[in-house]
């Protein structure tokens, strides 16, 4: 009988720590521009490149190839990419407000979301909002 007590609790919080996925996230979002905490549109080297982003309800998060090519440019750490070596993410949501993206050894980061539409907006803590558009 107290194998089985043990059996339970261990279902029982093993079904609290399930990761919680906004079903509403889930799909392919292309991103369209970001603004700074002043309301302005960032023109940086991302503006205008329609990324893709992918979130799968098994909850990874899907990158996009050429996002992370430019990102690495950018940081002056590469100038090809190889693709097998793309990283996938993790994420869950905290009371479908919260997105959280696991990024393995470099830790995790929170972001607040909402939407707006068949908008995606994502504020981060310094204040900008970027803004991503649901794929068909």
């Amino acid at each position: 009988m107290r194998c089985l007590s043990i059996i339970l609790l261990i279902g029982f919080l093993s079904l609290l720590q399930k990761a919680e996925r906004d079903p509403r996230l889930v799909g392919k979002w292309t991103m369209l521009y970001s603004k700074d905490a002043n309301g302005k549109i960032i023109k940086d080297e991302f503006f205008g490149k329609n990324y893709i982003e992918e979130y799968t309800k098994d909850g990874r998060l899907i990158l996009d190839p050429q996002f992370l090519l430019d990102d690495m440019k950018r940081l002056g750490e590469i100038t090809k990419l190889d693709y097998a070596s793309i990283p996938t993410f993790q994420w869950t949501t905290i009371n479908n407000n919260t997105l959280r993206i696991n990024y393995g050894e470099l830790g995790s980061k929170d972001n607040r979301y909402g939407f707006l539409g068949d908008t995606l907006l994502l504020g981060y803590s310094n204040g900008n909002v970027r803004f991503l558009l649901r794929g068909k």
